[in-house]
């Protein structure tokens, strides 16, 4: 499965599963991400939601081979309004979100993070948000990502530059750096513990108040959609396709 559930005790992990592609999520995996996210909002045992990636990767962002191959505008329907319900159903769970970025967060992977709560990263891992190199946007940044961030990830945006995780906490993309794995499962279970001392009233108002201030991501998504259409994005999605080929890479960059 391209992308994994696993209840631990009162936390849900929801873990990105495509290690070959550098977890690039195509229609399928955000379809499996919405599903994951509705199954730990359904669970009265579940008190916090944790996001992660298998291997080198958190995500590499959208899988640019199949928006590539959206050659209809059914097809682009299809798929984005994929990405969009995956998106509502984050914006919109009612449990606390943590970001657990193990490795690389390009595209579509690092604009997740501006939807969690709470992000953690490993200390080696990068950071770009490149969609103006593919002639595309990074709908959930100019949706949010400007009012959240401000100037600082604008010029992320504008540019398609890696960042390191010491520049990501710097901007305020990332919240804690983890010095390994073991490090960073003591900050989850940190904030699992203090969670569990909150009031669930209380968090589920936080949250509604919270996804008040997002409903511009929709019509950015629907621009998306439109420019994935572009004649100049198909030129440049089939170059990068055709660069990365000998690397077996299907996400954004590498």
């Amino acid at each position: 499965m391209k992308v994994l559930y696993e209840k631990r005790g009162s936390v849900s992990w929801i873990i990105f599963n495509r290690s070959e592609k550098l977890n690039a999520l195509d229609k399928e995996s955000w379809d499996l991400l919405a599903r994951h996210l509705n199954n730990a909002k359904n669970d009265l045992e579940v008190k916090m939601i944790v996001i992660t990636g298998k291997g080198r990767a958190f995500s590499a962002g959208d899988d640019i081979h199949a928006m590539y191959e959206l050659d209809s505008t059914d097809k682009a329907k299809d798929y984005f309004l994929a990405l969009y319900n995956s998106i509502e159903s984050l914006i919109s769970i009612n449990k606390p979100t943590v970001a657990f970025v193990n490795g690389l967060a390009y595209g579509g992977g690092c604009e997740i993070l501006l939807l969690c709560d709470i992000n953690i990263a490993l200390e080696t891992a990068k950071f770009s948000i490149p969609e103006g190199r593919l002639g595309l946007i990074p709908a959930i940044s100019v949706a949010i990502g400007y009012k959240a961030l401000g100037r600082k990830i604008a010029r992320l945006i504008l540019t398609g530059e890696e960042i390191d995780a010491y520049n990501a906490k710097e901007i305020g993309l990332i919240d804690y750096i983890a010095k390994d794995s073991d490090d960073a499962l003591k900050i989850i279970d940190n904030f699992n513990s203090l969670i569990s001392n909150m009031s669930i009233n209380s968090i589920n108002t936080i949250k509604k108040w919270i996804s008040l201030e997002r409903n511009m991501l929709e019509k950015a998504i629907i621009e998306l959609a439109f420019l994935s259409q572009n004649s100049e994005a198909k030129i440049r999605m089939r170059e990068f396709i055709n660069s990365r080929r000998s690397k077996k890479v299907t996400g954004m960059f590498e």
